[in-house]
């Protein structure tokens, strides 16, 4: 932050020196040289230390994976998974839970395992949450269309699982176009600014001493939220 509030100011400071020099009238050709020289030098100590940047900060955004639909599903199984190294516990879970179906209540959630591209018959869920009474199924769609009959297909295979609740979940929060009849009851409809406000929630939470390094790749990915899924 302060690097940035050096790079305004150095370059305001600039600035004005190119108004004085334009309000002059018309400068000496070697005094303009100068005055370019200068600025050269201004922008070449700001990028050596810095303060003159461009580009991604966030970690999905530095490898060019920031739509990338199976790395998401892959860093939001990891958040719901209460043991990872995050040190979020079941916060994050809970967060999710809550949005999804207020109206529902889960048990043994401390308990919760996660596991990504579960394959059954034909069809693979991208995120499966399993507890001793709930298995939560999440599809998760970035900027890939539905397969034909894709959620009517995941509703069909799961449903005869222990608590079976389904969620879809899409950068709008829309409702899936593949669900029809009770499968279309069943999907509960998730945006990623609802990942992103569960986790800001689940970190402010808790305490950095539970898991630095962990957190440190949760917080990174709250802000691949910001970026990306507005």
């Amino acid at each position: 932050m302060r690097e940035s509030a050096a790079s305004e100011s150095d370059f305001e400071r600039l600035l004005d020196e190119w108004r004085s020099i334009s309000a002059a009238g018309s400068p000496n050709l070697a005094d303009w040289a100068s005055a370019l020289e200068s600025i050269a030098r201004e922008e070449q100590g700001l990028r050596a230390r810095g303060a003159w940047v461009h580009g991604r900060d966030d970690l999905f955004g530095i490898l060019g994976i920031q739509r990338a639909e199976v790395r998401h599903s892959s860093m939001i199984a990891w958040l719901l998974d209460p043991c990872a190294r995050h040190g979020l516990g079941t916060r994050f879970l809970v967060g999710l839970l809550r949005r999804a179906f207020p109206r529902d209540h889960f048990s043994d959630l401390a308990g919760a395992r996660t596991t990504c591209e579960v394959a059954r018959g034909e069809c693979r869920a991208d995120i499966i949450v399993t507890t001793s009474n709930a298995t939560i199924v999440i599809e998760n769609k970035v900027d890939a269309e539905e397969s034909p009959r894709q959620c009517d297909v995941l509703y069909e295979r799961f449903i005869e699982d222990v608590g079976a609740r389904f969620i879809f979940l899409t950068p709008t929060g829309r409702a899936p176009h593949t669900a029809s009849g009770e499968a279309a009851d069943a999907f509960a409809a998730v945006g990623y600014a609802d990942i992103r406000s569960a986790l800001e929630e689940a970190l402010t939470e808790t305490s950095v001493e539970d898991a630095p390094w962990g957190r440190h790749a949760a917080l990174d990915y709250q802000r691949t939220l910001q970026r990306e899924f507005r």
